[in-house]
C-alpha cells in the first residue's frame, strides 16, 4: 500500500512540474550608446532590423534600406550627402560582406557558435579574434605590417544586454556597428582588464547596470588616468 501511495506521489510532482514555465526572462534592445562626445540613437523596424542612426540629434545620420539581408545606407553628414554604406548578412545572420562610405570592402569570417574571427580587407587581413569558453581572449590590430594583439580577461558577471566594451578599433569598423549586434557574438561574460602585448599599459572596466542588469555605463581606467565613459540605454521589447 505504501508503495502504491508513494508512486502516486511522486506522479502528482512530475504532473505538477510539467504545467510550471520558467518566468521569461525580459528583453531589451539598445536605443542609444555612446561617449560624453558622440551620442547614437537608434530606431528598428516594424521586422526588428536597424533603420535609422542618428549621431548628436542629427548631426550625422544614416538611414537603412533592407532588401532581404542586404542594407543600404544613406549616409548624411552635417547636411552633406555622402556615399552609401552597403552590407549583406550571411546564413548566421552576421555581417559577411561590407562596403563602407569610400568603397572599403570587409569580408567577415566567423566561427560555429557566431563569433568574429577574422575580417579582411581586398585580401589584406585586417583583424583577427581568438575566442575561449564564450568570450573574446585576444584580438589583433595591424601597425606598419606588424601585428598587435590585445590581451583580455573577464569578470563572472553575466553580459546581459550583450554589450561589445571591446569593440574599439576592429579593422575600421564603426563601433556603433559592432555594438548592434552586426558583426557577430558579443563575450558571455563583462571585459574586466585589457592590455596590448608588452605595452604594460592596463585598462580596467567597471560598470553600473540597471535592475534587470543590463549595463547603462562603462567607466574605463588606464593605469589611474581619468575614466573614459561610455553611455547605453535600452527599451523593453517584452516583459514578464
Amino acid at each position: 500500500m505504501k508503495k502504491v501511495l508513494f508512486a502516486i506521489a511522486m506522479i502528482a510532482v512530475v504532473a505538477l512540474s510539467g504545467c510550471t514555465k520558467p518566468e521569461p526572462k525580459i528583453q531589451k534592445r539598445l536605443v542609444m550608446c555612446g561617449d560624453e562626445w558622440d551620442k547614437y540613437a537608434f530606431t528598428y523596424n516594424a521586422d526588428g532590423k536597424i533603420s535609422v542612426v542618428n549621431r548628436n540629434e542629427g548631426e550625422r545620420t544614416w538611414t537603412f534600406t533592407w532588401n532581404g539581408n542586404t542594407a543600404t545606407v544613406a549616409y548624411v553628414k552635417e547636411g552633406e550627402v555622402k556615399d552609401p554604406y552597403t552590407f549583406t548578412l550571411g546564413a548566421n545572420g552576421f555581417v559577411s560582406t561590407y562596403t563602407d562610405t569610400w568603397g572599403d570592402v570587409r569580408n567577415c569570417t566567423y566561427d560555429a557558435d557566431g563569433h568574429l574571427l577574422k575580417v579582411d580587407k581586398a585580401g589584406d587581413v585586417k583583424c583577427n579574434c581568438v575566442w575561449k569558453d564564450g568570450d573574446l581572449e585576444k584580438w589583433s590590430r595591424f601597425s606598419d605590417g606588424a601585428e598587435q594583439f590585445k590581451l583580455q580577461n573577464f569578470l563572472v558577471d553575466e553580459n546581459v544586454g550583450g554589450i561589445f566594451p571591446d569593440a574599439t578599433d576592429k579593422a575600421g569598423i564603426d563601433r556603433w556597428m559592432i555594438e548592434l549586434g552586426l558583426f557577430g557574438k558579443p563575450s558571455k561574460h563583462l571585459l574586466d582588464q585589457a592590455t596590448w602585448d608588452g605595452s604594460g599599459a592596463i585598462a580596467v572596466q567597471t560598470y553600473e547596470k540597471d535592475e534587470d542588469g543590463f549595463v547603462t555605463k562603462v567607466s574605463k581606467v588606464y593605469d589611474g588616468g581619468d575614466p573614459e565613459i561610455y553611455e547605453y540605454a535600452w527599451e523593453v521589447i517584452n516583459s514578464k
